[in-house]
């Protein structure tokens, strides 16, 4: 019954689909020791994405964590990887292999809020299509409303990749999101559902499924991990994502240089 009719169909009407206990509960303490000793050893190794990057908190973090190959090996012996291709095999109807895998810390009191968005708007220019991706959203800590757990707009991948905007976090890191405006219309027809999962389980979710979060405003810390799945055989294109990116880093220079021009206006009417 892990896999069955019932669970596809429901799938693909809603865009995501829950499983309990795609990790052992006893082995979420494990894993997460191993973020936390990598990141300690490790500390602001991702610069782009630093949370309080323009601040003296002393205990500033990274708001994503990518571990090496020795870490990786690591996890290979607490989590059942081949079970979570299995699955998105089965919801995709093709073979799906894992690509990249990503922890996001969000820690008690400041963790940042995630724009809502469809990860599809990031790959739309690569290539590769929709149907192509799925994304396993995992929860190592107890998730829930207060803390910042994920919500999603059930069935709002049935609408296709919707228009999204640039915008700037407070970590200086460039994000796409539709209009609230556009949010508020969807939402009169694609309830907002807020997923509070216990540590262990995951979602499983479309591409263009409208996600987000809000930011941690309760006593308990947060981590999550992402394991991102394509397939196999896949139309991705490694120029095209390089492309991307490097477009993505103009438009952050410019944001940032409208920042600049924008601080010295406002220190000359101050004067």
């Amino acid at each position: 019954m892990f896999l069955s009719i019932n669970r596809l169909s429901q799938y693909n009407k809603d865009g995501y689909i829950c499983f309990d206990n795609i990790i052992n509960k006893k082995n979420c303490p494990k894993i997460i020791k191993i973020v936390r000793n990598f990141q300690s050893k490790n500390k602001f190794n991702n610069k782009l994405d630093r949370n309080h990057p323009f601040s003296n908190i002393s205990d500033n973090y990274d708001k994503v964590v990518i571990l090496d190959q020795k870490n990786n090996k690591k996890l290979d012996k607490l989590i059942d990887f081949k079970k979570i291709e299995k699955i998105a095999s089965f919801l995709s109807k093709t073979e799906m292999n894992i690509w990249f895998r990503k922890f996001y810390p969000k820690h008690s009191f400041d963790g940042d809020n995630e724009f809502y968005h469809q990860d599809y708007a990031y790959h739309k220019d690569k290539d590769a299509k929709n149907k192509e991706y799925i994304q396993c959203f995992i929860s190592l800590e107890n998730h829930f409303v207060e803390s910042g757990c994920l919500r999603v707009f059930k069935g709002s991948h049935k609408l296709g990749l919707i228009k999204h905007h640039t915008v700037m976090t407070r970590n200086g890191v460039s994000k796409l999101t539709p209009s609230s405006s556009t949010l508020k219309k969807i939402s009169k027809k694609n309830k907002l559902k807020s997923l509070e999962l216990k540590a262990g389980s995951c979602v499983f979710f479309n591409y263009n499924l409208i996600h987000g979060s809000s930011s941690n405003a309760s006593q308990y810390d947060q981590l999550r991990m992402v394991v991102q799945l394509i397939k196999k055989k896949n139309n991705r294109s490694k120029k095209k994502n390089n492309n991307v990116w490097k477009n993505r880093n103009l438009k952050e220079i410019k944001i940032l240089q409208k920042i600049i021009n924008l601080k010295r206006k406002l220190g000359q009417a101050r004067n």
